[in-house]
């Protein structure tokens, strides 16, 4: 007979995309349904949701773990996410080698991850019955980050997400905006749509399922108080349907994170991207030609194997032209599964250094006339921020995706008690503006 539950205490770290929180918060959730209880007071279970889309984050995943199972090492630990899924080797991998209580699983579904973790604990009863039917993951304290889909079609050469969670997976709509219903009860006001391939959204069902844009105007209808964000899409999934919703629709916060990956056609096409910087450019002028104040930002790989120094520049060079409001730079660290891994004439070391440099200086400098120009129009005018942090000053985002510190002085309403997660008004006078 087993003893009644004893509430082990787990904890969950992860690594990467908005994708791997979102999973992560998913997996608390039904964990603590069944009787764990999160809490990092001497547990009995550590998770590390891991990512694999680099070598440098496959050396951290190793450093994380590497340091929880010094801090922590009575633990029974379960490593997931992409690392395990990609590499079979990373069990027999010299880090685990003296962790007897340790199981690895991928990525998917996680009743089966939840019955083998049931298995690490024979002592404890667990009851099963699913008494809390909500849809809702807290993925945040201030937003809620909402996963539409997983997997990807697209195959960049660059790329491991496609072995690690395979092809283009949407999830229902109903469910969607199910969940979305739920987040408004709670109280979430701003919604992050999040996916590994947000544009294709309902491609996989062929015709039976909504398309991104028809799923926004259904979460649109939930609650005229709540925003929306899109964490990320291609340039050639910017249709003239979405900006046209986006330039109507003032839920829908001005923001969209474009990845650019390189400025040199050379190199777009050896990392088999879909658009040359033609296309890219005329679709960024459609959007700011309907939103002209609209925040683009992006992700730009240095050092990609063949990408000589005209190559880099031309790449600077479109990212000063198309005005990025911030570009987020990555050095070149290919997965060996990868096609690019085997790619001839890699950048040196050195070169990856200096240029990584040289674009987030660029992108420093980019952020910065940004934010002046939108801080300029609002100067003497109500902005809306979401509340992220609070203390001495009160931290929030914009709905044009940079942050904001303030103190209460500046809110419209300075009587107000205001909590993470609140949408408020904040006056934009010259102190705070310029």
């Amino acid at each position: 007979m087993k003893k009644p539950l004893e509430k082990p205490n787990f904890l969950i770290y992860s690594l990467g995309c908005k994708v791997n929180q979102y999973d992560s918060s998913s997996l608390r959730h039904k964990l603590e349904n069944i009787g764990f209880n999160y809490n990092n007071n001497n547990p009995g279970l550590v998770i590390i949701n891991t990512c694999s889309v680099t070598k440098s984050a496959i050396t951290k995943d190793r450093q994380l773990y590497n340091k929880l199972s010094k801090k922590f090492p009575q633990c029974k630990f379960v490593i997931m996410g992409c690392w395990p899924q990609t590499d079979t080797e990373a069990k027999d991998s010299k880090s685990f080698l003296n962790k007897k209580d340790i199981y690895f699983w991928g990525v998917g579904e996680h009743n089966q991850l939840i019955n083998e973790i049931i298995s690490l604990f024979p002592e404890c009863e667990f009851k099963l019955e699913n008494k809390d039917k909500s849809n809702l993951v807290s993925t945040d304290k201030s937003r809620y980050f909402l996963k539409i889909g997983d997997g990807c079609n697209q195959f960049c050469s660059y790329c491991i997400i496609p072995y690690a969670r395979g092809r283009l997976k949407s999830r229902s709509s109903k469910k969607l905006i199910n969940e979305v219903k739920e987040a408004s009860n709670k109280g979430f006001k701003e919604i992050v749509l999040s996916g590994i391939h947000l544009g294709q959204y309902g491609y996989d069902k062929k015709g039976k399922e909504l398309n991104l844009t028809e799923l926004l105007k259904e979460l649109l209808k939930i609650d005229n108080k709540i925003r929306f964000r899109l964490s990320s899409i291609e340039v050639n999934e910017v249709s003239d349907e979405l900006i046209e919703l986006m330039s109507t629709e003032k839920q829908i916060c001005p923001h969209l994170h474009i990845s650019l990956q390189s400025g040199s056609n050379k190199i777009l096409k050896l990392m088999n991207r879909p658009y040359k910087t033609k296309i890219f450019k005329e679709r960024i002028e459609k959007l700011r030609k309907s939103l002209p104040d609209i925040a683009i930002t992006t992700d730009i790989i240095v050092g990609f194997p063949g990408e000589t120094n005209k190559d880099f520049q031309e790449s600077y060079d479109f990212a000063k032209e198309i005005k990025f409001s911030k570009v987020h730079v990555f050095s070149y660290s290919a997965h060996e599964k990868t096609a690019s891994y085997n790619f001839p004439n890699k950048v040196s070391v050195k070169d990856i250094k200096e240029r990584s440099k040289m674009l987030r200086e660029l992108s420093d400098k980019l952020e910065t006339e940004y934010k002046k120009k939108i801080l300029n129009i609002y100067k003497n005018k109500n902005l809306e921020v979401i509340v992220e942090k609070k203390g001495e000053k009160i931290k929030g985002v914009t709905k044009y995706s940079f942050s904001l510190e303030f103190n209460n002085k500046y809110l419209k309403n300075t009587k107000r008690k205001i909590k993470t997660g609140d949408l408020v008004d904040v006056n934009l006078n010259k102190d705070i503006c310029c």
